[in-house]
């Protein structure tokens, strides 16, 4: 399983794509949703007796065929590039895994590698700094958010490798009891970086308007959050997947293989 980063990096746009798919099907609809409320001249009460006599044509936020056609085409780039970036850190904490852990097989480096940079990369984050639909929030702060954000992912990324190399150098350093001291250690080391990083970088949020339903909010985060989970898992799988299925078509015909190169 050695140079894993190309096929990384392409399983990242596939995966990518995939799940810009389910974002337009399940998370386009709700911000369809949230760009109809905002464009309401009236109050929430009278916009949504609008919404509802609307219904019956084009039902919110459950319809999938409705505009937003640049966004959906946007969405499906975005993700794009987000599963190449994640393949990147993604190839990174799998090595990790692969010196800390040497006895377990590829399928479970992928799963905790997959897992950590799910929870370091875009959940910590999200927890950090809640997402809310397009067009909520003031363009004023938007260049504070996005700059604290990406710091607070940088560190969370950065913590999250260095306990799985501190794993790896207990494993190679100590035996019996002891190890798992030090795993306690490591834990809670792990726990004082991460409580000291939520409070010490600053969280720039935006008040949600009135006329925002908790419903709305609730619904884009959580597509949001599982569209993240299954890149990073998609990601994961499929890359260690195609490389086990290569290297077993190498073993199984090996005189084919070095014929080929």
């Amino acid at each position: 399983m050695t140079r894993i980063l190309p096929t990384a990096l392409v399983m990242g746009v596939i995966v990518g794509l995939l799940v810009a798919a389910y974002m337009n099907i399940f998370n386009v609809p709700v911000m369809e949703w949230a760009i109809a409320l905002e464009g309401c001249d009236i109050d929430r009460a009278g916009c949504a007796e609008q919404l509802a006599g609307a219904e019956d044509e084009a039902p919110l936020p459950l319809s999938f065929l409705t505009s937003l056609g640049g966004q959906r085409i946007g969405m499906s780039v975005g993700f794009a590039v987000i599963g190449i970036l994640y393949a990147a850190i993604f190839t990174g904490l799998y090595h990790l895994m692969r010196n800390a852990t040497p006895g377990w097989n590829p399928w479970a480096w992928a799963a905790v590698a997959g897992l950590l940079g799910f929870w370091g990369v875009s959940l910590y984050t999200q927890v950090k700094f809640p997402l809310n639909p397009p067009g909520i929030g003031d363009e004023g702060t938007l260049l504070a958010r996005q700059g604290f954000q990406f710091l607070f992912i940088a560190v969370s990324t950065i913590s999250v490798a260095l306990v799985i190399y501190g794993v790896g150098f207990i494993n190679r350093s100590a035996t019996g009891s002891g190890r798992w001291v030090r795993y306690a250690g490591i834990g809670l080391a792990y726990a004082v970086v991460a409580l000291l990083l939520a409070f010490a970088i600053p969280s720039v949020r935006d008040a949600a308007p009135d006329w925002l339903p908790p419903e709305l909010t609730i619904m884009f985060r959580t597509f949001t959050a599982a569209g993240h989970f299954l890149l990073w898992m998609g990601i994961a799988f499929a890359t260690v997947g195609y490389r086990m299925y290569r290297e077993r078509d190498v073993h199984a015909y090996p005189q084919s293989s070095a014929a080929a190169a």
